[in-house]
Formats: structure tokens, C-alpha cells, sequence
């Protein structure tokens, strides 16, 4: 199971742990504002730990240039994925964090959307889908 921290002092500071016995070649990866990545429209720069798999960066965390951060945390057996619906932004959980970070600024903006996406059940290639929250 993974855990994430935020402190709050005069500064902001996020991280996280990964809690796994196995590495997924994870490095620094960079995504920049105004890009496209697989059909989803990037706005804001982001700076993560991420795999990338086919020219897409399967980011674990991330945060992005207005300093909206968030994390994939790995919690086995508790995730829940739906099938694609309509009228709802359908993302699989591996484009989570890459549209929230891409698209919004702020946790207020992400809760005005929220309750629009859905997470599907759609898998990245061949890998199984992780239970993340």
C-alpha cells in the first residue's frame, strides 16, 4: 500500500512513498503546457515520476506548473472501475492524473468536474489495472 504527505508551512511540500518490491523503470519525466498526448490536450506543465510506454508518460505523481499536485497510491483489492458511460469525460486510471494535472489549476476547478468523469476499466496495453485511489 502506498501513502502520500502534504505539509503545509510557509512552503507546500508533497511526496509519497512506493510501496512495491518491484520497479517499473520510473524517472523524472517532464510533460510540457500545450501538448498533446493520445488525444488528450495538455494545458499546464507538469513534472512527475512516471513510465513512459509507447511515448505516454504513466505518471505514479505528478504536479503541474500552477501547483496542483496529486498520486496514483496503490491500495490492493479497494478500487473500483467502471465501463465507459455517455455524458461522462470516460478516462481509464492511467489518464487520471495526466488530464487532471494537464487541465486544471487548482482543487476547486477539480471539484467543479469531479462528479463528470468516470474511470473506466480500460487497461494500458497488456499491463492489469492497478487498484489505485
Amino acid at each position: 500500500m502506498c501513502t502520500c504527505i502534504n505539509l503545509k508551512t510557509k512552503d507546500q511540500y508533497f511526496g509519497r512513498n512506493l510501496d512495491l518490491e518491484y520497479r517499473f523503470n520510473e524517472k523524472i519525466v517532464i510533460t510540457p503546457r500545450n501538448y498533446n498526448v493520445k488525444n488528450i490536450d495538455i494545458k499546464y506543465a507538469m513534472i512527475g515520476m512516471a513510465t513512459v510506454s509507447d511515448d505516454y508518460p504513466l505518471y505514479a505523481e505528478a504536479a503541474n506548473e500552477k501547483g496542483l499536485a496529486m498520486a496514483g497510491l496503490y491500495f490492493p483489492n479497494n478500487a473500483y472501475y467502471n465501463e465507459p458511460m455517455k455524458n461522462k469525460i470516460n478516462l481509464a486510471p492511467y489518464e487520471f492524473i495526466l488530464y487532471i494535472l494537464g487541465n486544471y489549476k487548482s482543487v476547486k476547478e477539480v471539484k467543479e468536474i469531479i462528479n463528470d468523469i468516470n474511470i473506466t476499466n480500460v487497461k494500458f496495453n497488456n499491463l492489469p489495472l492497478a487498484d489505485l485511489h
